[in-house]
């Protein structure tokens, strides 16, 4: 017994350490899984995410005034949150009917909610939902799964701007801000995969 003791405690320690580098590695590269930027199509509408500093709204801009989509639709809690991005982004873009703002936003779910409405409503087929890279992942997770029993091809776009905080090829985790910021995307992501997993069956 006192022979296999060494042989036991050297397998604990083994395989402690292959559990922390296992542990390390994934961590270097799990901000590189939080991000989704599909290859950009046609599509009716682009679906432009409240928030990011004006850097989605800007994204969004882009793939109108490119021909990509015919309209962008903005979703936030109320018109106002878009008020000052309009006024500094595209202070034509209320009269010229670019816009639709859609409001009662409180998460991503009901995001996907009232889109998923207003694509019903307005005969919607494909649409390019816009949000800032780390929060891609969350939400095509959300919308895809909101649109799953819909003929609605929805594709989701990062605006390609990490603000103030670093890109998952930069050394991320000695900025606060980064590190919060993918340690909160990686839990609420987590969640969504547990509490409703059908979205990896879909």
């Amino acid at each position: 017994m006192k022979a296999r003791l060494p042989a036991f405690f050297l397998g604990m320690l083994c395989g402690a350490v292959l559990i922390m580098v296992s542990g390390g590695v994934f961590m270097r590269y799990a901000p590189f899984l939080l991000v989704v930027d599909e290859p950009v199509t046609q599509a009716d509408i682009a679906v432009v995410l409240g928030g990011g500093g004006g850097s989605r709204l800007r994204k969004g801009l882009s793939l109108y005034e490119s021909g990509f989509v015919n309209h962008l639709v903005l979703v936030d809690r109320a018109k106002r949150d878009w008020a000052a991005m309009l006024q500094r982004l595209c202070p034509d873009c209320a009269t010229t009917g670019k816009i639709t703002i859609l409001e009662g936003s409180q998460n991503t779910f009901t995001d996907a909610e009232i889109t998923e409405q207003y694509s019903l409503d307005h005969n919607i087929e494909k649409m390019l939902v816009v949000t800032d890279p780390y929060h891609t992942r969350r939400a095509s997770l959300i919308f895809k799964h909101q649109f799953a029993r819909s003929e609605v091809q929805v594709r989701v776009v990062s605006s390609g701007a990490f603000g103030h905080r670093l890109a998952p090829n930069e050394q991320w985790w000695q900025d606060d801000k980064t590190l919060k910021t993918i340690w909160t995307e990686m839990t609420k992501t987590f969640i969504i995969l547990v509490r409703h997993y059908e979205i990896l069956a879909d």
